[in-house]
């Protein structure tokens, strides 16, 4: 007998318009604290939630267009308690 699929439970439903400078900015500041704390807090209003990634990612890049609308997509994905798994190489 098949175990049931957690609930997705949505944590972040957010959309705003930004200029580029602006979403440069947001981007650089995930970068640094991933960087320097390994995880970075998303803030609104008074709802904080802390975001937390393990050392290993999947990670895709999208980018489609229809008509004049383009979107490029960044999404990274991981399983709490993930360690770094070794890389592979061909020699």
């Amino acid at each position: 007998m098949r175990e049931p699929k957690p609930m997705t439970e949505i944590l972040i439903d957010h959309e705003e318009k930004q200029s580029l400078v602006a979403f440069a900015t947001t981007l650089e500041t995930i970068a640094k604290k991933l960087k320097e704390q390994g995880s970075f807090q998303f803030v609104q209003g008074t709802k904080a939630i802390s975001i937390t990634p393990s050392e290993q990612l999947k990670v895709e890049y999208s980018y489609t267009k229809k008509a004049d609308k383009h979107s490029f997509e960044i999404e990274f994905d991981w399983s709490e308690g993930q360690k770094e798994m070794p890389s592979m190489s061909i020699e």
